[in-house]
């Protein structure tokens, strides 16, 4: 989902939401259970191409969402984006070579990684790069060390 703010009057502005159709965002059905949990209704709605994709758009107005609804939001947008990022280094630690053969199946990796995202979704795993983009970065040994308690507890059961 993108959000954007444009100036509607000289002192409103209105908020798009565009949802795309054709390669939905992770968080886009929470943003519209969000939308429906508080009966947040948009003032134009349409589905329709934007940036040569197909769309759904929703026009709110900015003081009819106020903060509340914006930062919420904003929350399940970075919420979503933090855990991608996690997830993505999980993966990195676990094909690095030091990682060694931890004889994970497919299945099991998805699995693994899973279970360790909650883990090490910590905030002192982010920060922002120079270029202002959210970053993420975990100890490869640590995500390593508990990837193999997990793959042991498993194979126990």
């Amino acid at each position: 989902m993108y959000i954007r703010l444009e100036p509607a009057d000289f002192f409103m502005y209105r908020v798009i939401m565009v949802f795309n159709l054709e390669n939905p965002d992770a968080e886009d059905q929470q943003v519209r259970d969000y939308l429906t949990e508080h009966e947040l209704e948009p003032k134009y709605q349409r589905v329709g191409e934007f940036e040569e994709r197909q769309c759904e758009l929703m026009q709110f107005g900015g003081c009819y969402l106020g903060n509340r609804h914006l930062d919420a939001i904003g929350k399940i947008q970075r919420t979503q984006v933090e855990t991608e990022l996690v997830i993505e280094q999980i993966e990195v630690h676990l094909s690095d070579e030091s990682a060694g053969d931890l004889g994970l199946t497919d299945e099991r990796r998805k699995a693994t990684v899973a279970e360790l995202e909650p883990i090490f979704h910590e905030e002192s795993a982010f920060s922002t790069a120079e270029n202002g983009e959210l970053t993420a970065s975990l100890d490869g040994p640590a995500v390593r060390e508990a990837a193999r308690k997990l793959i042991a507890a498993s194979a126990g059961d």
